[in-house]
């Protein structure tokens, strides 16, 4: 069996931050039609050790957060998980419902506008997932995560059992006076792993002599996120 491999070299993590940083400008592209100009700050990627990923997840709150988990279902396998923090949540219902982000508690209809937005970001993320590894990423529906619990029986699961290191994307766009964090976790098999560290490396030899990384042609004019320069307003 061959041995696990490591994230401990910053150049994987900076072909990951770049690759998020082409997700985000495609999907901005998207949020703008919805809810108006927006502007971004370059994500940011983190390897953490799987005990530090809870305590995070925790950390921002659960119940009175938007959390929500993913199967990955082809090309990769393991688990996604997508976070609004509590301030992030309201910021949310108020750029898309028009509510006061004081107000306590969150209706169906408002879960329903977030998950919209969520559903554009869970996309974006799984198409990168998708050029870097050279085939389709599938995920499964939504399962709602309503305590820690929840988060700690999908990792107990014998696939994700052993699993020691998770990437985290940490996403922030704002408009005005409003401003949204969204967190983004991807928890695969050790199988996934390797294979994504080895599409990676077989990538970062492709892109030696190029300069670039495949899927980022176009990505300046994504982080163009003003739906009146955009045209189509197509995401």
């Amino acid at each position: 069996m061959s041995e696990h491999k490591s994230w401990s070299s910053e150049w994987y993590q900076d072909i990951f931050r770049e690759a998020s940083n082409i997700a985000m400008s495609h999907a901005l592209t998207a949020l703008s039609n919805m809810i108006g100009e927006i502007e971004m700050e370059p994500p940011t990627v983190e390897v953490l050790p799987r005990a530090k990923f809870l305590a995070m997840i925790a950390s921002r709150g659960i119940r009175d957060s938007f959390v929500v988990m993913f199967d990955i279902t082809e090309g990769l396998s393991g688990l996604t998980i997508l976070q609004f923090p509590k301030k992030s949540v309201r910021a949310l219902v108020s750029l898309l419902l028009g509510m006061d982000p004081e107000d306590e508690g969150m209706d169906e209809m408002g879960r329903s506008a977030i998950m919209e937005i969520g559903n554009i970001l869970i996309s974006v993320y799984t198409d990168i997932l998708a050029q870097l590894i050279g085939e389709p990423v599938s995920l499964s529906p939504p399962k709602p995560v309503e305590s820690l619990y929840d988060a700690e029986m999908e990792l107990a699961r014998p696939d994700l059992r052993d699993v020691t290191e998770v990437l985290a994307f940490k996403t922030r766009f704002y408009q005005a006076n409003t401003d949204v964090e969204s967190f983004f976790y991807l928890v695969p098999t050790k199988d996934a792993f390797d294979k994504l560290v080895s599409r990676l490396e077989a990538q970062i030899e492709s892109i030696g002599t190029k300069g670039d990384i495949p899927g980022s042609e176009g990505a300046e004019a994504g982080m163009n996120t003003d739906p009146e320069e955009n045209g189509s307003g197509e995401g």
